[in-house]
Parts: structure tokens; sequence; C-alpha cells
């Protein structure tokens, strides 16, 4: 094996060594955190978007976000509702926002209660944006205000550290149990722990 060679695989190994470490530590807070059923109160609301099919259909995971939140804000009746996500699938037609208001609404979720944040890609802008959209509505520091996120349970610890990271320097938490998949979301929450994990945010 020629010098190069071996260079080549030492890094490979380093690397491959290295995310095996990091992700491997991460994984168990991604678990105990999914186990822990999170449902603390807030003033505002944010629900994390997912995918939508086609137009304007939910997808299943999306779906249980919405029928999750729809049991909390029944329940939580003064707190604003803050669906989060844009429209830029090829063929989709409305904003992952709207149409979790939409089906809030169906559900009975008072419409005077939403400020929709329609312009998000990703889960950083999700919250960047729902940040100055609080900013803007209380007039105070988002900071001051009681403020909670809902997403699938394994996404609620990645979530969490990217809030904090976007200027949240406290949010509680609302778990929307993942009933199908679970492995496979899990093995994803591992296979981004490192990119999660780096010091540059994006």
């Amino acid at each position: 094996m020629n010098l190069v060679s071996k260079i080549l695989l030492g890094t490979v190994g380093t690397v491959a060594g290295y995310l095996t470490v990091t992700a491997g530590a991460y994984l168990p807070f991604v678990i105990y955190d999914a186990k822990i059923g999170h449902r603390d109160s807030c003033d505002y609301l944010l629900i994390l978007g997912g995918q939508v099919n086609g137009a304007e259909t939910p997808s299943a995971h999306l779906l249980e976000r919405i029928n999750a939140a729809a049991d909390y804000l029944k329940e939580n009746t003064e707190c604003f509702v803050i669906p989060c996500g844009g429209c830029f699938r090829e063929e989709q037609k409305k904003s992952e926002a709207l149409i979790i208001k939409e089906h809030l609404i169906k559900a009975g979720i008072d419409e005077n209660r939403f400020i929709l944040e329609d312009k998000s890609t990703t889960t950083f802008e999700n919250f960047e944006n729902a940040f100055e959209i609080i900013k803007n509505h209380s007039g105070k520091n988002p900071n001051d205000s009681s403020i909670a996120f809902l997403s699938s349970d394994y996404h609620l610890r990645r979530a969490g550290i990217i809030a904090k990271r976007c200027g949240f320097e406290k949010i509680g938490k609302v778990s929307c149990e993942n009933k199908k998949g679970r492995l496979r979301n899990y093995a994803r929450e591992y296979i981004v722990a490192y990119e999660l994990l780096k010091k540059d945010k994006r």
C-alpha cells in the first residue's frame, strides 16, 4: 500500500470514528427526549411543519403533528399559535403553515389565535422567522414570553438545539408521538447529528 492510500484510509477512519462517537453520544438524548411526552404550557406555540404531498395534502407525519396540536390547543386555550413552513415544493399550492391552520380551524381552533410563519424552508428558518414574528406581535423580546414548539417526538432534541442557536434562550416542548417509522427516524437523527453538532449552524 502506497503512502497516499495509507493517508486516505487514515483520514476516512478518523472521520468515521468521529462520526460514530459524536452521533453515538447524541442519539441517547434523542431517544430520552422522545420518551418524555413533553407538554409544556406557553403563550406562543410554534407548530413545526413537514412534508406536503401534492398540492395541499399533509403527509402522515405532518397530520400527526396537526392532530397533536389540536388536542393541545383545546386544553390550552389562551396561547397564540404559529404554524411554520413555506410553500417550496414543485407541486405544492399552499404553504405548510396555511395547511396546518386550515386543518386546525376545522378541528375547532379559533382562527383569531393564528399567526402564520409561511416563508421558511428549514427548521432553522422556522425558528429565525418565528423569533421576529413573536417580537413584533408581543412588542418585547421573545425571551420575555413563554414559548414552546410542537414537533414529532424524535425531532424534539434537534429542534430544541436549533431553537437555542436561533436566539431562544428558553423554550418549552410539546411532543407529538411518532407512530410509524420510529427506527427509520432515529436512524436519520443519528445521520444528521454530525452536521447539527458542528459549530457552524449552517
